[in-house]
């Protein structure tokens, strides 16, 4: 071969590998089409893993045939992975919706860490002040102008669950249930179930059942989009029945015998503690409701013997609340459980 053919060979290999270098950058930017389209130049050149690369591209985006048959080409070249990415895209759905039903349930599914260690402080407020502004900008432009811009907000934060309490692990998840709602209306549903999976397992960790519930909602409304209306009515219902749990999070319920009701079907197991002080103190503020200071001292001072190894600022405020509510009431043995729970934090 000549010197002028070795030339122009080396430079097209050159060209080549910056197209593969620039769908990396590409896919780390969330700008999944852009990515394609350079892995798509680099896979026709038998570059390396680019088939394998483009193959996890085109599933994020929602295009399987055109996956599969890159999979197929890649698993030619010696990459046997690309049969495992079949598989997992395949039963991708299914993970998840099994993923939520653990969650529901208070298993333990933190499967995951942060690539990069938390640098600087950041206060959780900031982090929401920050992931509010991003949702109004995809409510009036859409998801494909600031999905990009949620991925960077959540490179920035998501490091700060490893150091956070519950506060910062429901702001991260919001900010992982927003960069799944961007990437769905981005057209990318692959990218999207990570997302909503993370938000998912953080939302567990912090027990906010109604985050959970609204995660499943966005999750179910992407399935129906997607002509999957049976997974769709999974994530529905399993929405629903955090929806119901959420009950014991709030602090005014219109109908106190409703919500006894409701609480006393869904009982917390001894590993979530937190979940079953809040469920404990809305029973005793919701019998103190009925005009039954007994009973509501009874699950009050059960609440503060449950409460005693645990710190949450949730929790105390909801004691403070009820606290606050017996003295209106006039109970007294009640107010005095709930100063024991202060007593010992002095």
């Amino acid at each position: 071969m000549r010197i002028e053919e070795l030339l122009a060979q080396h430079e097209h290999d050159e060209a080549v590998e910056r197209l593969y270098r620039l769908g990396e950058a590409a896919e780390r930017a969330g700008d999944l089409r852009e990515a394609a389209v350079r892995f798509r130049v680099a896979a026709d050149q038998r570059l390396g893993d680019a088939a394998l690369r483009l193959a996890r591209v085109l599933f994020a985006l929602g295009e399987n045939a055109e996956a599969a048959r890159w999979c197929r080409l890649a698993v030619a070249d010696g990459f046997e992975e690309a049969e495992e990415l079949i598989r997992e895209n395949s039963e991708a759905r299914q993970r998840f919706l099994e993923h939520a039903a653990r969650v529901l349930v208070g298993a333990p599914t933190f499967d995951w860490v942060p690539a990069a260690a938390p640098v600087g402080r950041v206060e959780p407020s900031e982090v929401q002040e920050r992931t509010q502004a991003l949702r109004a900008l995809d409510r009036r432009y859409g998801g494909i102008a600031c999905y990009p811009l949620v991925l960077e907000h959540l490179h920035a934060v998501e490091p700060f669950i490893v150091v956070g309490g519950e506060e910062m692990w429901t702001a991260v998840a919001e900010v992982h249930e927003l960069a799944g709602w961007t990437a769905f209306d981005s057209g990318m549903p692959g990218a999207a179930l990570p997302h909503f999976s993370r938000a998912l397992t953080l939302a567990r960790q912090a027990e906010n059942e109604s985050l959970i519930a609204s995660v499943l909602t966005r999750a179910g409304r992407m399935f129906l989009h997607h002509n999957a209306p049976e997974d769709a009515l999974k994530a529905f219902q399993l929405g629903f029945v955090a929806a119901h749990n959420s009950w014991a999070d709030r602090r005014e319920l219109s109908d106190p015998q409703r919500a006894i009701a409701s609480l006393t079907a869904h009982a917390h197991g001894e590993d979530r503690v937190r979940a079953r002080v809040l469920t404990l103190t809305a029973l005793a503020r919701n019998h103190l409701a009925l005009g039954d200071p007994v009973t509501a001292g009874e699950f009050g001072a059960a609440a503060v013997a449950t409460a005693v190894n645990l710190r949450s600022a949730r929790v105390d405020d909801h004691l403070r609340w009820l606290d606050q509510e017996a003295r209106d009431a006039g109970a007294s043995v009640l107010v005095e459980h709930i100063a024991h729970r202060f007593a010992r934090r002095s």
